[in-house]
């Protein structure tokens, strides 16, 4: 027994003696190595707690809107509008524009969503008193005159899985790209159908291909108690196109949340956007015949000796868009969208060439949507639209068809609901032989001397 009571005093020694030589071995942390790990970990409990606040407020609007089947919503805005053609002013006046709407979730359980939304506006005749579906600001109307108003928007949508996407009604254009085929303004009246592939994929992959989609309209144009076309056994109005989506994010980098979950933020810096379409239209002599261009006083397209559109319309389309600064809020987008119409006629029998072409290209730095005080959006681009590329009472009512020039735009949110903004446009006819904006001067030698200059300046409330 007493030996082994030696034995562990011997061993307490050799360890009591060995013991500064093993912490000398030890390193010690040096500050710069404390507070790095103090930064790490002050970082991550700022993302756990962001990324906790996030689910929360999804949670909570989720929520509200379960609980809310009515919500208003809309906008009043005024501008200044000034159009000079040929050095000649035609017109240079105040405008005014209101939407007012209501929309609601009327369910939303189980992966099914059901949504209801409804919108009237100023409604707009043009010169010869047609209606004009691609327009909403109005002259400011004379003392004790009436302002006309009309529903463009009564929609019911379906949303199945965030996977499939049906709408009936009157709806806005759901198509990507630009106005040189569809106005902003313009609403289709039918159904329309979209379904997403890129939800079939592993989660990693949905970070690489954020969408791939194919959309589809069909619509009906023949109410002639709005003012639209009326069918015929010869004529009948109506739409029929599609689109093929395919988002890309190739620098995309899927990291795990503390949870285990692949984070939801997208970090990729660049993101690709590729679309390709095709749209058919028929009776177009019923649209140019009933429906206003706009500004104009007829069709741009090109006519017949019967006064008629020459043209079918059997539209192909390709847009591509690069996506800069991904994942910051300015962000920087380069786009090109391309036109060609497949059914487009010589604009004269025995020659061959046809107005069947269109491109816009531009670029834009700023937020596609405004949420804060100070958010922008500057955006630069350059248009060339032959006569029959498409319909001119669908696209932009500012530039319909038989155009080419550049606009400059800026809009500013200065106050929590107010915008602020401007464009500058400079334009001129395509071909002068046929109707458009810039008149030639009748002193003036050169016809292709004739262009238009549109600026328009305003705000808009939001609410």
């Amino acid at each position: 027994m007493g030996g082994v009571i030696r034995f562990f005093l011997v061993l307490l020694a050799v360890l009591v003696c060995a013991a500064p030589l093993l912490a000398q071995d030890t390193p010690k942390p040096t500050d710069e190595d404390l507070l790095a790990r103090i930064e790490r970990l002050e970082a991550e409990l700022a993302n756990l707690r962001s990324r906790v606040e996030d689910r929360e407020r999804e949670a909570l609007d989720t929520e509200l809107r379960k609980k809310t089947l009515v919500q208003l919503y809309g906008d009043i805005g005024l501008r200044y509008h000034m159009l000079f053609e040929s050095q000649t002013e035609t017109f240079n006046r105040p405008e005014f524009r209101l939407h007012v709407g209501v929309f609601g979730t009327a369910y939303d359980e189980d992966e099914l969503r059901l949504r209801y939304d409804t919108r009237f506006t100023t409604s707009v005749l043009d010169m010869m008193g047609r209606p004009a579906p691609t327009l909403s600001w109005l002259p400011f109307p004379g003392y004790g005159s009436r302002v006309g108003v009309s529903f463009d928007r009564f929609l019911i949508d379906l949303d199945i899985s965030r996977t499939f996407q049906a709408t009936a009604g009157r709806f806005p254009t759901p198509f990507t790209g630009t106005e040189i085929l569809f106005d902003r303004d313009y609403h289709f009246q039918g159904l329309s159908e979209s379904v997403r592939f890129d939800r079939f994929l592993p989660d990693a992959m949905q970070r690489v291909i954020p969408r791939i989609q194919v959309l589809g309209v069909q619509g009906y144009l023949a109410q002639n108690n709005l003012g639209l076309p009326t069918p015929t056994a010869e004529v009948q109005p109506i739409y029929v196109g599609g689109q093929f989506r395919l988002d890309l994010a190739p620098f995309e980098q899927p990291v795990l949340t503390p949870e285990g979950t692949i984070a939801p933020e997208v970090n990729s810096e660049v993101e690709f956007r590729l679309v390709a379409g095709l749209h058919w239209f028929d009776g177009e002599e019923g649209i140019a015949s009933n429906l206003g261009t706009g500004y104009l006083d007829q069709t741009t397209n090109v006519l017949g000796s019967d006064g008629l559109v020459q043209s079918g319309f059997l539209v192909g389309e390709a847009y591509g868009e690069i996506i800069i600064l991904r994942t910051r809020r300015a962000r920087v987008k380069a786009w090109f969208h391309g036109l060609y119409n497949f059914q487009a006629k010589p604009q004269f029998e025995g020659t061959s060439e046809r107005n069947d072409q269109a491109f816009d290209a531009g670029v834009s730095w700023g937020m596609e949507q405004f949420e804060n005080r100070w958010d922008f959006l500057f955006a630069f681009h350059y248009f060339y639209i032959e006569a029959d590329a498409t319909i001119p009472e669908f696209n932009s009512e500012v530039r319909n068809t038989n155009i080419k020039g550049w606009e400059l735009s800026l809009a500013v949110r200065v106050f929590p609901t107010i915008t602020a903004f401007g464009e500058f446009t400079i334009t001129e006819r395509e071909n002068y032989e046929l109707n458009g904006f810039g008149r030639a001067s009748n002193q003036d030698p050169n016809r292709a001397a004739g262009q238009s200059l549109r600026m328009r300046i305003g705000f808009y409330l939001e609410f």
